[in-house]
């Protein structure tokens, strides 16, 4: 998965741990895997000026610690994951452009307290390119919606299982179909990783949950989105064509199933504590 889902999702579980058990974890910034090419993770509010239509930035939380203790004093009683697809309004289907910064739809936290919630928006942007510690990136989030009705998106893990599952077993037919052995191999293990006692055991970001507060069918079901995330640029799944309307069709079709089942089992599993 993206850098900018695997951080949405770390603040999420982080966040939730402290503010439902207490759990604060000192190291948690910049320790967490999360943000190693972050040279800054900070928080604000966009607040109106007078006499003027653009808003200005008023600083929250320097960093994500600062910012888990701003939202219990503040009275946030829980963090979930909320997406919204990108649709229409873009040039190409979400899962094309999954790869890309800012694309493939739009990723915000929600900041639940009680009968209302704050959204807040991510912004990446490279600051340092050329640092030696190849921290280079910058990232901001921003409350960009206040005082809205409460989202908390819920949806059925062993449910979402089955469709993830299901997404798996049809892309790998279709992989194995036009004798794309090596990605054929991708979703395998990825199947594997849905079906193993210890899902996180391969994965890049080991410290991605507080594992303990997630089922083992939740970490299943996250660890095996990140072993079949195949949706980048140049060299990634995205870059296949084919020789007939109808496999560049049924292609598309897996594509698109896969990556909405990937999001789907993300908010299952991010929203589930």
């Amino acid at each position: 998965m993206t850098g900018i889902l695997a951080q949405v999702i770390s603040l999420t579980s982080y966040g939730n741990a402290f503010l439902q058990a207490d759990e604060f974890a000192e190291d948690f910034y910049p320790s967490n895997s999360t943000f190693q090419f972050c040279n800054k993770v900070d928080f604000k509010n966009f607040r109106k000026r007078i006499f003027s239509s653009s808003p200005r930035e008023v600083p929250v939380a320097n960093d994500p610690n600062e910012w888990f203790r701003f939202l219990k004093k503040d009275g946030c009683k829980k963090i979930r994951l909320y997406y919204q697809p990108a649709g229409k309004k873009e040039p190409a289907p979400d899962h094309k452009l999954a790869g890309l910064v800012g694309g493939g739809g739009t990723w915000m936290i929600e900041t639940i307290y009680g009968r209302y919630s704050h959204y807040w928006f991510n912004r990446w942007e490279v600051t340092k390119k050329d640092d030696p510690d190849r921290k280079i990136w910058s990232v901001s989030y921003a409350m960009t919606d206040k005082d809205q009705p409460v989202t908390d998106v819920q949806m059925d893990i062993r449910e979402t299982y089955s469709q993830l599952e299901e997404s798996l077993i049809a892309i790998t037919d279709f992989a194995d179909a036009q004798q794309l052995s090596d990605w054929a191999v991708v979703f395998k293990k990825a199947r594997a990783v849905l079906n193993s006692t210890d899902p996180a055991r391969d994965y890049y970001h080991q410290d991605l949950l507080v594992e303990k507060h997630y089922s083992l069918i939740a970490r299943q079901l996250l660890f095996a989105t990140g072993a079949a995330w195949v949706f980048g640029g140049m060299g990634s799944w995205n870059d296949l064509g084919f020789n007939t309307e109808e496999d560049n069709k049924k292609y598309d079709d897996v594509s698109a199933g896969l990556y909405a089942a990937i999001n789907q089992s993300v908010l299952a599993v991010a929203n589930s504590y």
